[in-house]
């Protein structure tokens, strides 16, 4: 019984589809939609990537590029007033106040080059 049973509710299912009724009103435009949105999507993500791209490549041109930071600006304008200032002698102290180590001469460069070709130069040859 429940054979004809289940074959009557089939048969029952396939009858009750009202005329015009379909899953799928026009494949036509359906594929037509499919393709638009396939087209936009492709244009939309070219299209940002090539914004990013140019924006990087006008942020490269633009910016200046420098090895030098600040920091090291800084440092080198550090060494050139040590190198420019006038010869002194130079102590180091502990916390007590007691001097640590040797003291140490600080020249130019100028006059370091001065005492090296004296004490060393010798006579060109």
């Amino acid at each position: 019984m429940s054979d004809v049973h289940e074959k009557n509710d089939q048969q029952h299912d396939v009858d009750t589809h009202l005329p015009g009724d379909t899953e799928d009103p026009g494949g036509g435009i359906t594929w037509v939609l499919g393709l638009a949105s396939t087209f936009i999507l492709i244009a939309v993500l070219i299209a940002s990537n090539a914004m990013f791209f140019q924006a990087e490549s006008g942020a490269a041109h633009d910016k200046e590029v420098t090895v030098r930071s600040a920091a090291n600006r800084l440092m080198r304008a550090e060494r050139v007033m040590q190198l420019e200032q006038e010869p002194h002698w130079e102590a180091w102290t502990d916390i007590h106040g007691e001097i640590d180590g040797e003291r140490t001469l600080h020249v130019d460069m100028d006059t370091a080059v001065d005492i090296v070709v004296k004490r060393w130069g010798g006579s060109a040859k």
